[in-house]
């Protein structure tokens, strides 16, 4: 294995190389990088990138995020999922504007301050925006840091954890630059140190990597825990009344939470779906029902499978919804799942 230096320089090298030309790469603006960072969590680069650019034109600045509704922000993050991520960003940028002047502070223990900034994505900023030489650790490192170092422990460990930030920490003390060390790091996670089929014969570390010398690679990273889901089965039923689809908008306890969706009941039995909702039709005075193009989502360690039906009605099924224009929904705050119900659809 080389010294941190020599493997810092590697690292920096190769990617100065083979950088990808994304977006948030041609700038140096804390709150543009900070935008990405978080839009990326959890959500592949190619699907960002006009989210990231659109988001950008409508919301320039920290001050231009602050001051917006929490539905307009919501509306402009419609389709990325994880939503809470859109109001902390909201959130932060109000701390921001309120107590720093809209600026980004430049130091771990103030920025992690900040509403929905959390250590890796405080790492993130001070060093690709401001080149200080902090550490980072996302799932990219992790695994890259498991097969260089050959470390035998779950990944979701918190001896594993704390091994990740130390190296993490002590590298980027050695390299030239933080800005293009870690972002080395995690483009070589994404693009070479893949989970499955790693690509070791272009990796710029190969001649020092532990796993790869001790025939572990495909054996590393593991995790202790592996993720259970649950299965739930829904009925999402559309009520329409003279072109117009009936919504409501999903609490603080509900997923989504604050964006819109069609009212949503859980099936007891999914093999009698159809007298379920047959009392659901009753229950209002529907004039006639159809069932939908049947769905599979995930969401938070659930599988849901989703039964929409659409049910023609000559009144509001409930209070606290409101009509909506069916060629409205798609620009309000709604999920994906309700954009590809009536995608499919309508």
């Amino acid at each position: 294995m080389g010294s941190l230096r020599e493997t810092a320089e590697s690292v920096s090298r190769w990617f100065e190389k083979h950088r990808r030309n994304l977006p948030w790469r041609k700038t140096s603006d804390p709150y543009a990088i900070w935008v990405s960072e978080v839009m990326l969590q959890q959500t592949q680069v190619s699907t960002v990138i006009p989210y990231y650019e659109r988001f950008l034109t409508r919301f320039p600045n920290v001050k231009a995020l602050a001051e917006s509704p929490e539905e307009k922000v919501l509306a402009h993050w419609a389709g990325l999922g994880y939503y809470s991520r859109a109001k902390n960003l909201r959130r932060g940028a109000q701390f921001l504007l309120e107590n720093h002047q809209g600026r980004f502070p430049r130091s771990r223990d103030e920025i992690l301050k900040v509403p929905g900034i959390g250590p890796y994505t405080a790492g993130a900023v001070l060093s690709i925006a401001f080149d200080l030489k902090e550490p980072l650790v996302d799932g990219n490192v992790e695994r890259v840091f498991s097969r260089y170092f050959a470390l035998e422990l779950p990944i979701d460990s918190p001896q594993a954890k704390r091994f990740f930030w130390e190296k993490a920490d002590a590298l980027v003390q050695q390299c030239t630059s933080a800005r293009i060390f870690n972002q080395g790091l995690m483009e070589l996670g994404s693009l070479i140190c893949t989970k499955s089929s790693p690509q070791c014969g272009r990796c710029p570390l190969i001649s020092s990597c532990a796993a790869h010398k001790k025939k572990l690679v495909d054996q590393l990273p593991f995790k202790k825990n592996k993720t259970q889901y649950k299965e739930l089965h829904q009925l999402k039923l559309l009520f329409e009344k003279s072109g117009k689809i009936w919504l409501r908008k999903n609490t603080e306890k509900e997923w989504w939470s604050g964006l819109w969706d069609f009212p949503t009941t859980p099936l007891k039995n999914p093999r009698k779906w159809i007298s379920e909702v047959e009392g659901q039709a009753k229950a209002v005075g529907a004039i006639s029902w159809r069932e939908l193009s049947h769905q599979k989502h995930t969401v938070t360690h659930h599988r849901l499978q989703i039964i929409p039906v659409h049910l023609k009605v000559k009144k509001a099924p409930s209070k606290g919804g409101k009509w909506v224009p069916v060629k409205e929904i798609p620009a309000l705050p709604v999920s994906a799942l309700v954009k590809k119900i009536m995608l499919q659809d309508f």
